[in-house]
């Protein structure tokens, strides 16, 4: 995929992170002793990692992914029926780093071949 539209495709899933984020009171399934919010979080910023792997340095890609991750949950402060849970910055935290170090891996493997 060329990188302008790896570009185009991370800004509207920044975008459609906020908006998630934002939406008032979003309805879970119930599945018991299973936090199904932090896997949610896990996989969103798990593909914003996938996205932004090839684009950006490895400081640029931990400062807007820590940084959209940090803002996404602070704006939860705001939005009635939404909790601030940090848990929530450590599943997103974790995703990036499991996302990058995955993606940089498979990026090696492909210019070696």
């Amino acid at each position: 995929m060329q990188k302008n539209t790896r570009r185009i495709l991370l800004i509207v899933w920044i975008i459609l992170i906020f908006a998630l984020t934002g939406f008032p009171v979003l309805e879970l399934p119930d599945v018991d002793h299973f936090p199904l919010d932090k896997l949610y979080h896990f996989v969103v910023f798990f593909i914003m990692g996938a996205l932004a792997a090839d684009l950006l340095k490895v400081r640029a890609y931990f400062l807007l992914g820590l940084g959209v991750v940090l803002l996404a949950e602070c704006q939860q402060l705001i939005i009635p029926g939404r909790r601030f849970e940090p848990l929530d910055m450590v599943a997103g935290a974790v995703a990036l780093v499991v996302s990058y170090i995955l993606f940089k891996k498979m990026g090696e493997r492909r210019d070696v071949q």
